[in-house]
């Protein structure tokens, strides 16, 4: 399973308060095999399915169903910043989950992430650095696959690998996360096939943070 850094605060399909407003996470549909055919929701209604936010899907026909969880991170104007996220699984081993940060406005959901979709190789933090933002800072690393690559090990894909980390702070000229920080380790990580969880970003610290410190061009 994939590697997380933040606690699930509501159980799927369970009703819940957002910022005085009813909302529902609602599954997606599944194959007699357990695999997605339909994705979830998050819905700012009691029924139906109106004002819903729905992940794109992962590729054609692969659809974030499994999986759905909600957590409040943080506020902006008073409004709760919700992470919500599902998986997609498939029975070619592809596993990946989307992640989205929704904010009520006027009466629906909006997402202030780019597209944001990991790998069951991945890590993901969410650290709360004033230094930096006095928003919530959102940290990812995925695995790089380069089976043709130089790598003396080889690259398999549950090998060791190098890793894309991303840091995205809040722009509040757009109201809007942006990408502050992006790099590639130096260093070749374990992956599944040595390690469960995935745990990148607490090693690669020190360098994320003096990259910050920097400035976006670092």
């Amino acid at each position: 399973m994939m590697s997380r850094s933040f606690a699930v605060i509501m159980a799927i399909g369970v009703s819940a308060s957002l910022a005085g407003a009813q909302y529902r996470v609602v599954p997606g549909r599944v194959n007699s095999d357990g695999f997605p055919t339909t994705p979830a929701s998050v819905c700012l209604s009691d029924t139906g399915t109106a004002h819903c936010y729905t992940p794109p899907e992962y590729d054609k026909n692969s659809p974030f169903g499994l999986d759905p969880k909600t957590e409040t991170i943080g506020h902006l104007d008073g409004k709760n910043l919700t992470l919500f996220t599902a998986r997609f699984s498939a029975a070619n081993g592809n596993d990946a989950t989307n992640y989205a940060l929704l904010m009520e406005r006027d009466g629906e959901f909006v997402n202030l992430l780019p597209k944001m979709q990991l790998t069951n190789q991945s890590d993901f933090q969410i650290w709360n650095l004033l230094e930096f933002s006095d928003m919530p800072m959102l940290l990812t690393a995925d695995f790089i696959w380069d089976p043709y690559g130089s790598h003396a090990e080889g690259d398999t894909r549950f090998g060791n690998h190098q890793y894309t980390i991303h840091v995205l702070i809040f722009d509040h000229t757009t109201g809007r996360y942006v990408e502050r920080i992006q790099y590639v380790t130096e260093k070749y990580y374990r992956g599944l096939d040595a390690l469960d969880p995935i745990r990148i970003i607490d090693p690669e610290k020190k360098k994320i943070l003096l990259r910050l410190r920097k400035g976006p061009s670092h």
